[in-house]
């Protein structure tokens, strides 16, 4: 019996060892480095995010029990559509491939989207404040050449702040 697994224990490894010809022949070599321009990374990182505010916006104003708050995310949601059309039409006349949403974001959302009515305020305004103070962060420490990513991103940045304020007070 300790015979049997033995073998087959090796019979796994002479497998896992025997490679094929095209299986060597298309592997990257380690040297070779992907040139990436640093305002392809920042706007696919900032459609994430607005993506991601979206759906928060539109998932709060849903199920949220606070009015005040309802008619915030309402009125603030076109914002983020706008800002977003001008980063995905900046990036498209940039030629810049826009990447789909990180699954970070998705499962932000997802449990955004699951969470108990009973306690949702609460539960969105710690979520949403957490992901301000990230982006916030990370926006501020992004530094751009091209002038129309620079601008966007100001924009952005004053959106951001914006909703800072509003969520620190409320």
């Amino acid at each position: 019996m300790k015979t049997n697994y033995f073998l087959l224990i090796v019979g796994f490894l002479l497998i896992s060892c025997n490679k094929t010809e095209t299986e060597k022949k298309s592997k990257t070599l380690a040297t070779k480095k992907e040139i990436v321009n640093p305002e392809n990374v920042f706007t696919n990182k900032q459609i994430w995010n607005l993506e991601y505010q979206i759906g928060a916006f539109k998932i709060g104003s849903e199920k949220t029990a606070n009015p005040e708050l309802k008619k915030y995310l309402k009125e603030n949601l076109p914002k983020l559509e706008q800002l977003l059309k001008d980063y995905k039409a900046a990036a498209n006349n940039e030629k810049i491939d826009v990447k789909a949403v990180s699954s970070d974001y998705q499962n932000e959302l997802y449990k955004l989207a699951i969470a108990d009515t009973k306690g949702f305020d609460n539960v969105f305004k710690l979520y949403y404040k957490e992901f301000l103070a990230k982006t916030i962060q990370e926006i501020s420490a992004d530094t751009l050449e091209d002038k129309t990513f620079d601008s966007l991103k100001n924009r952005y940045g004053n959106l951001l702040y914006e909703q800072k304020l509003y969520f620190d007070i409320l």
